[in-house]
């Protein structure tokens, strides 16, 4: 439930704050390689989940405001 609420407060803050010219991305890391997932192989490197988060803020637009990417470049619905 806390990861819906995130997403939430998150579209929230995309609707406040658009009128103000400020657009909010929403961003799921992926399945990264950390000591959290124990390194697991079929991650991807962090490396490679800070490219594709970046390339995510590259695209964001107040048309996009308040969209949940993943990493790849993947809309996710929730």
């Amino acid at each position: 439930m806390s990861k819906v609420a995130l997403l939430m407060a998150g579209k929230s803050l995309a609707h406040d704050l658009k009128p103000r010219g400020i657009a909010v991305a929403i961003l799921h890391p992926g399945l990264v390689q950390t000591r959290m997932t124990n390194f697991t192989a079929s991650g991807i490197t962090p490396e490679e989940s800070v490219q594709g988060l970046l390339a995510r803020i590259e695209q964001l637009t107040l048309e996009n405001t308040g969209t949940f990417w993943h990493a790849n470049g993947e809309v996710l619905p929730w």
